[in-house]
């Protein structure tokens, strides 16, 4: 195939990641317009759990202003995802046979919803649980002060973790399903895989004991289910 076969496929390419760069450029501004709502959602779980005369502080003059801009992007990502899944979808779907264009559409809805599942167990369970944990330490002569961009820093992280550790059943039905993993190898490989998992709640948490086992619970509970769910399929 030469270069001249390419180029309708090169511009539209093009055309379609013009769209999701507008797309995001105009989250981006609406976002940016409304962060403050964003960033009293996202304040909810922390006010929740400190003693009334607890605060939130920044250090640096400009640490306010960048947190705001951070949260717009993040929260633009996730409102401009449903159409740049769409774009990825309309530029491949053309090459794809028809049980394969099928196997796609249930790909990007499990996975989606998966990751969306979580990141909601991450802000209404794990957050709330590990600030509370942090605060019970609050007490006469120490007074909670959290830093805000640590505090988004924390649940923004904790909430795209949770997303991803919602996606491991899926993962690992598909290894099974498509016959790169035995099902039984979960089962036989369990306590290996204990240890791995735990080793990246440590990874992911590496200063907070209290996190890693809090974060080692779901991601062990996920590979059970992925377990059950690979042997149902195969």
């Amino acid at each position: 195939m030469n270069l001249a076969q390419f180029q309708p496929h090169l511009k539209e390419l093009r055309n379609r990641l013009i769209v999701v760069s507008g797309v995001l450029i105009l989250s981006f501004a609406a976002c940016f317009a409304v962060s403050s709502h964003i960033m009293d959602l996202l304040f909810l779980p922390i006010q929740s759990a400190m003693p009334p005369d607890g605060t939130l502080v920044f250090t640096a003059l400009p640490e306010g202003f960048m947190t705001h801009l951070k949260i717009s992007f993040w929260a633009a990502l996730v409102i401009s995802f449903p159409v740049t899944v769409y774009q990825v979808w309309a530029f491949v779907a053309p090459g794809l046979y028809s049980h394969e264009r099928r196997l796609m559409k249930r790909f990007i809805f499990y996975s989606t919803s998966l990751f969306a599942g979580g990141a909601a167990f991450g802000y209404f369970t794990l957050v709330p649980l590990l600030l509370s944990f942090s605060m019970s330490f609050a007490g006469e002569g120490i007074q909670p002060m959290p830093r805000l961009q640590n505090y988004m820093l924390f649940i923004l992280k904790t909430m795209l973790t949770t997303g991803i550790v919602f996606e491991l059943p899926f993962a690992m039905a598909l290894l099974t399903k498509g016959g790169l993993v035995e099902p039984d190898l979960f089962r036989r490989r369990r306590r290996t895989a204990y240890i791995v998992l735990y080793a990246l709640s440590v990874f992911l948490a590496p200063t907070d004991i209290f996190s890693q086992i809090m974060l080692t619970g779901p991601l062990i509970a996920m590979y059970e289910i992925g377990i059950r769910l690979a042997g149902w399929l195969s």
